[in-house]
């Protein structure tokens, strides 16, 4: 038979409690421990950077990648496995995305025949004679014929370059000289020229006449005088000569005389001052008593 009092449970005493206060404490602790995961923050992103560079030429190709930022845009060079930037702040002269090999020429130290020939006299002692290097008979040659071509050609330019001034300059005077017309009695074909030509003689005469000179007719000295007058174109007289005098200074200045008297002439009519500057008039002057008249001889 069984006892009731194998059914009923032992009293708890304080070391069962203590016991299940531990295994409590353990087990909370593990929970803790294993059930929660602790990792840090994501860390935040730094400030970006931008890099600068200076750019030593200019192209005008925009590079698809850029290493760098600079003032314009430059195409990459060089033999680097990795961008770099410059080194020095020159400005670069030419530019090129390419290294090349260059192999500069060998200088090569010239020497003339004449060099090679050159023979270097020594000497010993006090010598009043001055020793001159030799010059190889080829190269003095050359020289001499050079030089005999550079004088000739300089006397041939300035020879031509006078002959040249001296043509510009008779150029400029003749273009300065004025147009000249001869009026005579053979020369007057045109009816403007005879008129003019008859008008001028009709008023020399008539001058002429009236100032006849008192000691011509005192000493009954007579005479022909060929006179030659340049008028302008206002009527106004340029010139007189005395072509052929008559022998007598009294008649030669008696002529002289009356063309100063009757100037003013008529003015050139423009038929004849749109052709010509200056009119010359050559006639005769007879001189008789109380008269003076002029004719083409």
């Amino acid at each position: 038979m069984v006892d009731e009092d194998d059914f009923q449970a032992a009293p708890v005493d304080a070391s069962d409690r203590l016991s299940f206060t531990l295994f409590m404490a353990i087990a909370i602790h593990a929970l803790i421990i294993l059930g929660i995961n602790f990792s840090s923050p994501p860390a935040s992103k730094g400030s970006q950077t931008i890099e600068i560079t200076l750019a030593t030429h200019k192209s005008a190709k925009v590079p698809k990648e850029a290493d760098f930022l600079a003032q314009h845009n430059q195409e990459g060079s060089g033999t680097e496995a990795k961008a770099r930037q410059i080194t020095t702040a020159r400005q670069a002269e030419f530019a090129d995305t390419q290294v090349r090999n260059v192999n500069p020429m060998p200088q090569v130290a010239a020497t003339t025949l004449a060099q090679k020939k050159q023979q270097i006299v020594t000497t010993t002692g006090q010598s009043n004679t001055k020793l001159h290097t030799l010059e190889a008979p080829e190269a003095r040659e050359e020289r001499l014929k050079r030089e005999g071509l550079l004088e000739n050609q300089n006397a041939i330019t300035a020879e031509i370059a006078s002959l040249q001034a001296k043509l510009d300059k008779q150029q400029q005077e003749y273009a300065k000289r004025p147009r000249v017309r001869t009026l005579t009695a053979v020369s007057a074909k045109e009816s403007f020229d005879a008129e003019y030509l008859i008008k001028w003689s009709e008023k020399f005469e008539r001058v002429g006449t009236k100032n006849y000179p008192v000691e011509a007719l005192t000493r009954k000295i007579t005479g022909r005088v060929m006179l030659s007058v340049t008028l302008k174109p206002d009527g106004t007289v340029e010139e007189t000569v005395i072509a052929l005098s008559s022998g007598s200074k009294i008649l030669d200045d008696s002529a002289r005389q009356i063309v100063r008297l009757a100037a003013p002439y008529a003015k050139f009519p423009p038929e004849i001052s749109r052709q010509v500057d200056r009119l010359k008039i050559i006639r005769y002057v007879k001189f008789e008593p109380n008269n003076i008249t002029t004719s083409d001889q």
